[in-house]
């Protein structure tokens, strides 16, 4: 599905908030104790955990998958699953991210600049040279290797391919110029790139049955743009609860705003497996 970086998924032992990711927060701006946002406090990662967290969303997407994508009940249920047991909470979901958050923010720091007209300026600030006339795809090209470089650990990777993906999505930026682009058209890269990395941790995390799709290759693409589609949905309606003006964020608020529309999306995937 996609550009995938998959592996053969957490296990129940897998700490909610793994160790290594509190080295990545050592190397960012935000204490230890804090993750930025809606105030998301971090979880001590000795915590007490359910060897059989992951057993039930694995098992719910599995069905999902099983049945061709036509269950899309199962597919809501597992994400809720996920989100609620396998990863503590939707606070816990965001911190699991781990470094795609701060690609993210950095992401949302360059489209702010760019939304809000101040491209050349905001190129100058994040070092990607002369872009004026350059066409858009080649812009989100250069700004893919400041956001997320490429190796690392699997959040790096997962950070990268949804990138890869996003880009893929938007076929049009190959005709456009860089200055040619609307705020809305910023937003919905944003929203876009959002919403791959969620998909992209859910599949490491709980997709570990991926390689048994159905052989019908309009019944993968169908499985994969409903999974798209509601990650996407909740992104958007995020963005809209929060009220977030793509043309004026700070690069200094940049990181709370993403966590905060990542931790709320995350709660809204996780009230659909309650209805």
């Amino acid at each position: 599905m996609g550009t995938s970086t998959s592996n053969r998924g957490q296990n129940g032992k897998t700490p909610l908030v793994p160790s290594w990711l509190n080295d990545d927060e050592n190397n960012g701006t935000q204490p230890d104790s804090e993750i930025t946002g809606d105030n998301i406090q971090q979880q001590d990662d000795t915590q007490s955990y359910d060897s059989k967290r992951f057993t039930s969303p694995r098992s719910d997407f599995t069905r999902y998958i099983n049945s061709g994508g036509n269950k899309t009940g199962r597919l809501h249920k597992a994400i809720s699953s996920y989100v609620r047991k396998s990863a503590g909470g939707s606070k816990n979901a965001t911190m699991r991210l781990g470094s795609a958050r701060k690609s993210t923010a950095k992401l949302v720091s360059i489209m702010s600049g760019f939304a809000g007209g101040n491209i050349s300026a905001t190129a100058y600030r994040f070092n990607l040279g002369d872009i004026i006339g350059k066409p858009a795809k080649e812009v989100f090209l250069r700004i893919m290797d400041f956001v997320c470089p490429d190796g690392g650990r699997t959040d790096e990777g997962i950070a990268r391919s949804a990138y890869i993906e996003a880009l893929s999505s938007i076929p049009d930026l190959e005709n456009k110029q860089i200055e040619s682009l609307s705020h809305l058209e910023f937003l919905a890269f944003t929203e876009i790139y959002m919403a791959d990395v969620i998909q992209q941790k859910l599949l490491n995390d709980i997709g570990n049955k991926i390689f048994s799709l159905p052989n019908d290759i309009l019944c993968i693409e169908n499985i994969e743009k409903q999974m798209k589609d509601f990650i996407q949905n909740a992104i958007s309606d995020s963005i809209s609860r929060l009220n977030v003006d793509i043309c004026n964020i700070s690069q200094q608020q940049a990181q709370d705003v993403v966590d905060s529309v990542y931790n709320t999306a995350f709660e809204i995937m996780s009230s659909y497996g309650e209805e």
